[in-house]
């Protein structure tokens, strides 16, 4: 019997979609300043979320430096999307085995998928973080030279290997651009290892000459799921930074309500860093009106172009949602648009 596994997502991965939707002028309060604002919607993309070109990245660049040679396990820590991912594409690349290293808070939306997939789940060993932890398990990490595993384990370290970028560079910024009529004028993501940001950004700047990068990062002691602050990014040895023109911080709580609002007034289903993300880039656009410095970020026709990356959808994060808001907010009739909440 041929045991090689068929991989459909492996297999057609040049030909799944991102579509990039224009946000409508409802959800823009920035209509009034010639500003267009477009939403990156990754969680058509197979798993429903950004982290299938990162973890296919990372699979491609560790079987061609033959990391993979030898390894029966993958390790790696995780908020969920990659787990996700890594688990259900590992044995393509005939790696029988994942265990992943998450939060005990993790919530059941991202847990029963994980099991379901088929891989181990543990938690980040005493005293240490969860990346941290995949890395002793697995090799000692990333390394840019002797990437090897330990005893058949291997860290594929999404938080430092450059191979995580790879096909944000060469797919996803250019799969941007292909659906945009006008190119963007300012880029936006949230930042959870820096990878996305990283590719895209420089996929961008390679073709625009006119394109500024903003980062949101979380605002201190808040928490959405795939995104970090600024002090849990001192793990990251991505050069996230240099990705970046300018950093925004985001509240948990508008995150969660902005995710609804595209629900009820698009009739998409983006997840919570999606919110987040796009109130990153309203957060911006506010500095630089308050300051009077809005045209920097003007195409020549006089129009900003803001494209937002929506990194995944509101499916595995149900619990949260009432969790972080109040129970009247769930109907569009009784629930504030995001950004007076964040304003007033």
């Amino acid at each position: 019997m041929n045991n090689k596994m068929h991989h459909h997502y492996v297999e057609q991965w040049q030909s799944w979609p991102l579509p990039v939707i224009k946000i409508p002028d409802t959800l823009n309060p920035f209509v009034g300043d010639n500003v267009d604002i477009f939403a990156a919607a990754a969680f058509h993309l197979p798993y429903e979320n950004i982290k299938f070109f990162t973890i296919l990245g990372l699979l491609n660049g560790a079987r061609e430096r033959g990391a993979l040679d030898g390894t029966h396990t993958l390790v790696e820590a995780t908020s969920g999307n990659t787990g996700i991912v890594l688990a259900g594409m590992a044995k393509a690349f005939n790696i029988p085995r994942v265990t992943l290293v998450v939060a005990p808070d993790l919530p059941d939306g991202k847990r029963y998928p994980l099991i379901l997939a088929g891989a181990d789940i543990i938690p980040p060993h005493d005293n240490i973080s969860g990346i941290a932890t995949a890395r002793k398990i697995g090799g000692g990490g990333w390394k840019p030279e002797n990437w090897r595993h330990g005893n058949g384990v291997l860290n594929l370290d999404q938080y430092a290997n450059p191979d995580g970028t790879a096909l944000h560079q060469t797919v996803t910024g250019p799969k941007i651009l292909q659906q945009m009529d006008q190119a963007p004028t300012v880029f936006v993501a949230g930042i959870g290892t820096g990878g996305t940001l990283i590719g895209i950004a420089n996929a961008l700047r390679a073709r625009l000459d006119n394109i500024t990068t903003v980062g949101v990062l979380l605002a201190p002691g808040h928490e959405v799921p795939g995104v970090r602050d600024k002090k849990r990014m001192e793990e990251i040895t991505l050069p996230w930074q240099q990705a970046t023109n300018y950093l925004i911080e985001i509240e948990t709580r508008p995150s969660y309500l902005a995710s609804l609002w595209f629900n009820w007034t698009m009739g998409i289903t983006p997840g919570p860093s999606s919110g987040f993300a796009y109130l990153g880039a309203l957060q911006f656009l506010k500095n630089h009106r308050d300051a009077g410095t809005l045209d920097r970020f003007r195409a020549k026709d006089g129009k900003i172009r803001i494209t937002v990356l929506f990194p995944d959808g509101q499916r595995p994060y149900g619990d949260r949602f009432t969790a972080n808001l109040p129970y009247d907010w769930m109907r569009p009739a009784h629930a504030p648009l995001p950004w007076t909440i964040m304003w007033q």
